[in-house]
């Protein structure tokens, strides 16, 4: 019996929780991708495979005779057109070859609505990123992941940081998507942000009172920190101290959530946001390497 690709249903997932904490370690301690490491321990892991969405999550194992051998997921956003890949996994690496047989054409089926599928697997894993580059992946920036304690963190931005209203966002969609076109959030992500408990949208106001830059920030309970998903500040009105105080508004908010850091993912490339986040105490926690699959068309 050849080996096959099997969709779990949402109720199965928590059970892979132990194997993705096991198949996603490597030998020396550090992990193969980034996407499936979630929490420190196998009940971290449960939970947020709990909580995911089957309208924006999926996963799959690879059986041979019975017998799990390796597995696959992503979460997906239609919308966007783009799925973030979790793995794919395996311990044994006679299931390399199956996986390249079957993931690609697999997902493509299942999710017709995807163009873009993207991975992170981090720099140090020889195996995944090697696997990526034989099923068809493209190598794009390395990014890292970087990470500093609250109370580190200065608190004196002077009113010029608040939360954003309703009627900027427009205003934040239009910046935000000058300065990420890859981004992974929607203007519908950015609404929600701005009356919700788990995660705020903070725009800074410029000598001119425009809106000089902006931070979306999620509560990520698991990981014990508030992960900054994007910060962007106007080309014209940088080095005027608008990213240090949307850092500081982070932090206050991560503090009133029982947060102990701040973490968030930056190119390799952009030396000046480094630049700042080594001054506001951030250190690198890993690197990885963005791939990415393109699919010749998206359905509908």
């Amino acid at each position: 019996m050849s080996a096959e690709l099997i969709r779990l249903a949402p109720t199965e997932w928590p059970g892979l929780a132990a194997t993705i904490v096991d198949w996603n370690r490597r030998p020396d301690g550090g992990v193969h991708c980034l996407h499936a490491q979630q929490g420190d321990d196998v009940a971290s892991h449960a939970t947020e495979l709990r909580t995911l969405s089957p309208d924006e999550a999926a996963f799959w194992v690879l059986q041979d005779d019975g017998r799990t051998t390796a597995l696959v997921g992503c979460e997906f956003d239609p919308a966007l057109q783009r799925a973030w890949v979790r793995g794919p996994l395996w311990k044994d690496p006679r299931a390399v070859h199956e996986l390249l047989a079957t993931v690609g054409p697999t997902l493509e089926t299942a999710l017709p609505a995807i163009r873009h599928f993207d991975a992170f697997p981090t720099l140090a894993s020889e195996p995944l990123n090697g696997w990526l580059a034989a099923a068809g992946y493209a190598p794009q920036q390395v990014h890292t992941l970087l990470r500093a304690p609250i109370e580190a963190e200065r608190r004196d931005d002077a009113g010029m940081v608040r939360r954003a209203t309703p009627a900027e966002i427009a205003t934040v969609s239009t910046l935000h998507r000058t300065l990420f076109e890859a981004t992974y959030i929607t203007d519908a992500d950015l609404i929600r942000a701005v009356d919700a408990v788990d995660r705020a949208l903070f725009v800074a106001a410029g000598a001119n009172g425009r809106i000089a830059g902006y931070l979306y920030v999620q509560d990520a309970p698991l990981d014990e920190e508030a992960y900054i998903d994007y910060l962007g500040v106007d080309p014209d009105q940088r080095g005027r101290g608008v990213g240090s105080a949307l850092l500081d508004a982070a932090a206050r908010w991560g503090a009133d959530h029982g947060r102990a850091h701040l973490a968030l993912t930056v190119r390799a490339d952009r030396r000046s946001a480094h630049a700042l986040y080594r001054r506001r105490g951030f250190v690198e926690i890993s690197a990885a390497r963005h791939w990415r699959k393109t699919v010749a068309e998206a359905a509908g």
